[in-house]
Formats: structure tokens, C-alpha cells, sequence
């Protein structure tokens, strides 16, 4: 039977962006999915929380023939606890983000990497060996240079600015040290700004449950968003909050970078008491992505035993995409990481704004392991507005 109401509740994935932004990304979305998935869709101008908390609200009504569903799309906006790191000193950065990879392999994490899936282990390396590259070029450079010794160390500074210039604006360097910094302090629980927040996240999570009638119930989240709500989630769980019926979406999760660093206690003992709920849990993993876990199942990773697995989805971003937007794209690993909260222009078993937009019941979605073929018909295309 066709979801007639539902509450989406968004978390977005670790990018210095205000929630604005990341409400027009999902408004943008969900118009190319609806074209592809034959919905005629209508989105509201988002509502934007005041200060505190910021969250972006969407009314989305999406149709097809023989249904329609209204859906309350929420976004959260984390980008402000991202932005710290970002607006620090470049060199700061570096320093810092390869204070966190250090800490990772100190730890003997990297390796618990390569042991759950080792395409990732080689993301974890990726940072290093630009960085090692920049080094070994710069002093290429300066030491074939027929100059005094005080040039070529101010030529070989220069070249190694301008490629990690170069590589921060093209490679996302700077983003990926910033990136594992932030995972370093997340596991180490260092960041008391994030922990209230998450505790307002919570907070407002239940409030929008304890609202009559919410209709069929979905978290969704993406890379890093994932930890965030896994944590409010197990708050709200510890409390005797009712979520029964309720579903958890995490798309290219980053949970395992941070929940396989052993001092991540608390993110593990949020994974298990959602394993033990009646929350129905899919994760969704992509081969093509090198920024997520591939393969790993998360209980077993983290040697929960009690408790459900997630329900497993691989997702094939060749299948949703044409083969001239696919070609673009997937040398661009950022860019590939997002495709999962990205609109598609092919129907496919996976599309995250025609699971959180369209009809079908999430509980079948986890049941079938992807979307139906069978709605909307495939014929007539609708209107996106």
C-alpha cells in the first residue's frame, strides 16, 4: 500500500556548508530523480529553524498515477561544527590532519581498515602519498636547478605551495586532513560543541516524533552524517523513546572510520543498542565509492553480537546515470561520494530522493532490497515544479 504521509529527517555528510546549501542540493535532487521515476513533484520554498539548531524544512507533494505522497523533508544543518576546521590556517591543517592519520595507525584503526575493506585502507593513504608527492616534486624541482642553495630551497618552497594549492582545489586535499581530524576528534569524544549538538539533535528528533500523525518515519544520512544520528538515535533509544516502525537510512556511511578507533566507546554501544531496537536499519554501499565500506557489514565488524544486522543494499551508480554523466564523475571520488544523496536520470533499484519521496513503504524497500519497478509507470514522465 502506497506511504500517503511521511517524516524525512535528513543528516548530511561532513561538508563546510550551511544548511541553506544543502537544502538547495536536495530540492535540485529530487527534481532530476522525479523526471527519471515519472513523479510529478512539487517542493515548498524550505523554512529554515532560527538559531541553535538549524534545520531547513521541505513539504514535498510527489504523485504518480494511482498515489500520492506528502512528504515533511528535514534537513539538518551540521556544516558550522565542519567550518571550524576549515577556516583554520592551511598549515594548521596539514599538521593536524596528519596528527590524526598518525593517530589511526598508532592505534593499529588503519589496519582494522584494510582487514574490513581494503579499498578504503587505500583512501586512508591517499592524503599521505599526495602529500609524500608534493615533497619529492618540490625537491626535484629545486635541487636540478643550476642556482645557489638559498634559491633552490625558495623554488622548491614555491612549487610545494602551488601543488598543495593546486591540490586542496582539485584533489580536495586539505578537506580529506580536515576530514580525519575531525574522525580523530569524534572518536576521542573532543569536541563538547558536538556533543550538544547531537544532544539538540535528539531533542528535536523527538519532538517531531511526538507529533500527531507523522506517517511512516525515516532517518536518513549520509558519510558522516550517519554518526550524528546513530548517536541521537541511541539517546533517544536509552530514554524509552518509541520508535517502532521507525527507518534508518545511512548511505556511503563513515560510521566504521570512527566506531573501528578504539576509543570510540560510546559510537559502539549507540550501534548496538540500535541493533536491539525495532528500528528497521539499511545501509547502502557503492563499489564505485572509495570512501566508504564496501563490503563490511557493521556488527560483525564491531563484534556486536546481539541485535540485527543492517539490511546490506550495494548500489551500482553505472545503472543510475548515463554513460556521459557516469564518465565525469567517476575519477572524481568527492563527487562520486555524493552521488549517493545525488539525483539519478535512470530508474534504478536505488535512488535516495525516491525513497524518501516517493511511495513505496521504506519497510518493503529493506524487505526487497530495492525500489520497485513497478511505480510510478514507467510511461509519462511528470512535471517537476
Amino acid at each position: 500500500m502506497p506511504v500517503s504521509r511521511r517524516l524525512a529527517l535528513v543528516f548530511p555528510g561532513f561538508e563546510p556548508l550551511p544548511v541553506e546549501a544543502h537544502c538547495s542540493r536536495f530540492i535540485r535532487e529530487a527534481k532530476r530523480t522525479a523526471s527519471a521515476y515519472g513523479m510529478t513533484l512539487s517542493l515548498s520554498d524550505p523554512v529554515y529553524s532560527g538559531a541553535g539548531l538549524r534545520t531547513g524544512t521541505i513539504a514535498v507533494d510527489a504523485s504518480g498515477e494511482g498515489w500520492r505522497t506528502q512528504t515533511e523533508a528535514v534537513v539538518y544543518g551540521l556544516g558550522d561544527l565542519n567550518a571550524v576546521y576549515a577556516e583554520r590556517n592551511p598549515a594548521v591543517r596539514i599538521l593536524t590532519g596528519l596528527g590524526a592519520l598518525a593517530d589511526f595507525i598508532g592505534t593499529g584503526t588503519f589496519f582494522r581498515f584494510v582487514w574490513t575493506s581494503w579499498r578504503y585502507s587505500l583512501f586512508f593513504l591517499y592524503p599521505l602519498v599526495t602529500l609524500f608527492g608534493v615533497v619529492a616534486i618540490a625537491a626535484a624541482v629545486g635541487s636540478f636547478l643550476p642556482v645557489s642553495t638559498i634559491l633552490r630551497w625558495l623554488v622548491g618552497i614555491l612549487v610545494a605551495v602551488g601543488l598543495l594549492w593546486f591540490a586542496s582545489k582539485r584533489m580536495h586535499f586539505l578537506l580529506m586532513m580536515d576530514d580525519w581530524a575531525f574522525a580523530r576528534d569524534m572518536a576521542r569524544e573532543r569536541r563538547p560543541d558536538v556533543k550538544e549538538r547531537i544532544a539538540a539533535v535528539a531533542a528535536d528528533i523527538e519532538t517531531r516524533l511526538s507529533a500527531p500523525d507523522p506517517g511512516e518515519v525515516v532517518l536518513a544520512a549520509h558519510s558522516f552524517g550517519a554518526i550524528t544520528v546513530m548517536l541521537a538515535i541511541a539517546d533517544l533509544l536509552s530514554r524509552g523513546c518509541d520508535m517502532r516502525g521507525a527507518g534508518l537510512l545511512t548511505v556511503g556511511s563513515s560510521l566504521l572510520k570512527v566506531a573501528l578507533h578504539p576509543a570510540a566507546v560510546r559510537l559502539r554501544a549507540a550501534v548496538g543498542i540500535i541493533a536491539t531496537s525495532p528500528i528497521t536499519w539499511v545501509d547502502c554501499q557503492s563499489l564505485t565509492d572509495p570512501m566508504n565500506f564496501y563490503g563490511s557489514r557493521p556488527l560483525h565488524t564491531l563484534g556486536i553480537r546481539k541485535g540485527r544486522e543492517a539490511r546490506i543494499i550495494r548500489v551500482r551508480f553505472r545503472t543510475q546515470l548515463r554513460p556521459k554523466t557516469y564518465r565525469a564523475i567517476k575519477y572524481d571520488f568527492f563527487r562520486v561520494h555524493r552521488q549517493f544523496v545525488y539525483g539519478v536520470e535512470k530508474r534504478s533499484p536505488y535512488a535516495f530522493h525516491a525513497i524518501l519521496c516517493g511511495p513505496e513503504p521504506f519497510a518493503a524497500f529493506a524487505e526487497e532490497g530495492a525500489l520497485s519497478e513497478n511505480w510510478p509507470p514507467a510511461s509519462g514522465v511528470g512535471k517537476a515544479g
